[in-house]
């Protein structure tokens, strides 16, 4: 499963209200659809045990959090090269 894929699914899952089928897309804002400060701690949780990746406390903004998008960007800019 891509990052992508494992995100949406996590977030539509467990941490957004909103189903993924009726989700405007991967550009919509995810504070609208529910996110919050404790629901984006338990997102970096996820993605460290999840995906492997450590995503610094102090570089967490909204413009990196706010969307599907961006939280795919920020997560792949901070993997590991083989």
């Amino acid at each position: 499963m891509s990052t992508r894929e494992t995100l949406r699914t996590y977030l539509f899952g467990t941490l957004i209200p909103t189903p993924a089928e009726s989700w405007p897309g991967d550009e919509a804002d995810l504070f609208e659809a529910g996110m919050d400060s404790l629901r984006v701690m338990q997102l970096l949780v996820f993605v460290e045990d999840k995906l492997g990746v450590n995503l610094p406390d102090h570089e967490v903004t909204p413009e990196r959090i706010g969307t599907v998008s961006a939280l795919v960007g920020w997560i792949e800019s901070h993997k590991k090269s083989p």
